[in-house]
């Protein structure tokens, strides 16, 4: 037999070989998450010719070729919008895993990998969830991921924040499942964090809310010490003592004119005839003109209702005239006023800045109370960005129907700083129901609450641990591969990630069928037994903050075949040609050999 005959009968099997492989990518063009094949070649002997021109390197013959390899194409394919609630699509380096059974697992280490049973890999993400609600590829296999461990039967428990980011950071990597008719378990309320806007200028009430507590005790003390700033007047507007901040008096008496101007200092550190809190405006009042200014009461001293100013003349009768930016916007302007001994004149109701946030908790059986809150500012501050602005707080748990439901009231002060932000304090601790609330409310994390003057008062953020029981509405998995499960009771949850490996070397993977691939082994030149795509690399930084290294999940996606089907078409074309020009060839060789037997008659 000639030489041409084997070349050209190894060409016909190579490119058959090729145009198998070609037209299998082509028939699964449509074939989701499919990774095609690349057919190469190479010669199959080569020999030297000496007998040519031994000083040339060149003088050699080679006898036919084969196939090289059948190389799987690590390009990406298209990705597609899909309806499937579990549908999702890889794009980057690295591949799902799935395994056989429901007992099965994956151990990624820094130096191999362990598993309980064979494990296949698949950039098939078309997942759907099975009787059991394990989530399955279309041939049934289970899908391997990390799984928190939050559902018990059909009860899902929470976990705190840190416990989930540390355990979404596994390497261990077990079937997920999801039943469809979850419900989250209530829980009882640990740990409460508000955020909020306090604007000195736009929300009032009532004084007398401020000054008296739950048990009808007037506070002499809280009176004394209020900032003046702090107050409205009957019609809601504040003094705004600052700008209005002059009192002046004339008072006529037993034939004597006397005038006084008293004004109004932001800091407490006072000069002449300044005042800062109801106590000083009080002082002033006596010492210099003897007369009493206090809150109005009655016979017995007890203050009324509404609360307003009363000034009185404790001495001889007088004609006694008020004015002033500060008199004018009280409401409690005099020009020449006769005024008795024992007489009075009395201003409008006087309101104070404040404002209320309600935040919800939960007992262990999810029944819903609210902790309301009420702040009313007490000092504005010694300069004009309010440096040591504080406010009184004070906080109660009230039911659902807003009754009291616990006596206890908490009293504590908010303070801010020249940022216009809340100086950070110990929260407080509130009994409820046989346990402990941490309750804060200067901020929630890094947003901190603050005193904008040009915001208005309002609850800007909160955060609780505390649910009642709620039921499940939607699944999402995030561009990380983390699955989130919401609930009718507005709660949201990590309940595990979608597994994900990488590969050193893609090409050392051996197609399994189904669309998916198996880790396979082989003897290296040195004798050892080795991994030909190397060990699995997690997917995921288990150091950092777990985020994926390689790619990104594209949630309710699909990744299509990556097959390009014109080079494909045009590789098919070349390889039907070189197939017929090897036959050719063949048919040659044959006719020679035939001439060669021919000679002998």
């Amino acid at each position: 037999m000639n030489n041409t005959i084997l070349n050209s009968y190894s060409g016909i099997k190579s490119h058959q070989f090729g145009l198998d492989s070609i037209s299998n990518n082509i028939a699964n063009v449509n074939t989701t998450g499919y990774r095609e094949n690349i057919p190469e070649f190479k010669s199959l002997l080569s020999e030297h010719i000496d007998s040519i021109n031994s000083n040339t390197v060149s003088s050699d013959r080679n006898f036919g070729t084969t196939v090289s390899s059948n190389a799987i194409s690590t390009k990406s394919g298209n990705y597609k919008p899909s309806e499937g609630e579990f549908d999702m699509a890889y794009n980057g380096k690295g591949w799902f895993v799935v395994g056989k059974n429901e007992k099965g697992s994956l151990t990624i280490e820094e130096d191999g990998y362990e598993g309980e049973q064979e494990n296949y890999f698949t950039r098939d993400g078309s997942f759907s969830r099975d009787s059991e609600g394990y989530l399955v590829n279309s041939s049934g296999y289970y899908v391997y991921g990390v799984d928190l461990g939050k559902i018990q039967g059909n009860v899902l428990t929470d976990k705190s924040v840190e416990e989930d980011k540390k355990a979404l950071k596994a390497n261990k990597l077990t079937p997920l499942k999801i039943p469809q008719n979850i419900i989250y378990q209530p829980t009882q309320t640990t740990k409460v964090e508000l955020s909020l806007n306090l604007n000195t200028q736009k929300d009032s009430t009532l004084l007398e809310n401020y000054l008296f507590d739950k048990n009808g005790n007037f506070l002499e003390q809280e009176l004394k010490n209020l900032d003046v700033n702090a107050l409205f007047n009957n019609e809601k507007q504040p003094l705004d003592a600052r700008v209005n901040n002059d009192i002046r008096i004339r008072i006529n008496q037993n034939d004597e004119e006397k005038e006084y101007i008293f004004k109004y200092s932001p800091k407490k550190e006072l000069g002449e005839n300044e005042f800062h809190s109801i106590e000083d405006l009080q002082k002033l009042f006596k010492e210099q003109t003897g007369l009493e200014l206090d809150v109005e009461r009655n016979a017995e001293g007890v203050p009324a209702k509404p609360l307003a100013f009363e000034l009185k003349n404790t001495q001889d009768d007088m004609q006694l005239t008020l004015g002033g930016k500060f008199i004018d916007r009280l409401g409690l302007t005099l020009s020449n006023m006769p005024i008795k001994n024992n007489e009075a004149q009395r201003s409008n109701a006087l309101y104070i800045a404040s404002y209320t946030t309600n935040a919800e908790i939960f007992d262990d059986n999810g029944d819903k109370f609210y902790i309301k809150t009420e702040y009313y500012l007490n000092e504005t501050g010694n300069n004009i960005e309010n440096v040591n602005q504080k406010w009184t707080t004070r906080t109660q748990i009230y039911d659902k129907d807003y009754k009291e439901f616990e006596e206890k009231v908490y009293e504590t002060n908010l303070e801010f700083n020249s940022d216009h932000q809340a100086v950070k304090k110990e929260p407080l601790e509130i009994d409820f129901k046989n346990a402990k609330i941490s309750y804060s409310f200067d901020g929630v994390g890094e947003d901190l609450s603050s005193n904008l003057g040009y915001q208005d008062s309002a609850l800007l953020k909160t955060q609780a641990d505390g649910r009642t029981e709620g039921k499940l509405s939607e699944i999402r998995v995030d561009e990380d591969g983390i699955i989130k499960l919401y609930f009718t009771n507005g709660a949201e949850t990590p309940v595990g990630r979608v597994g994900i490996v990488a590969f050193s070397n893609d090409q050392g993977l051996k197609k399994a069928g189904s669309n998916m691939f198996e880790i396979s082994q082989a003897i290296d030149n040195n004798g050892d037994n080795k991994i030909l795509s190397g060990a699995p690399i997690l997917g995921w930084d288990d150091m950092g903050e777990g985020k994926l290294k390689f790619g990104h999940i594209m949630h309710k996606y699909l990744e299509t075949s990556n097959t390009d089907v014109t080079s494909a078409l045009t590789n098919l074309i070349l390889m039907q040609r070189g197939y017929s020009m090897n036959a050719k060839a063949f048919n040659a060789g044959d006719d020679l050999m035939k001439e060669a037997i021919n000679l002998k008659r």
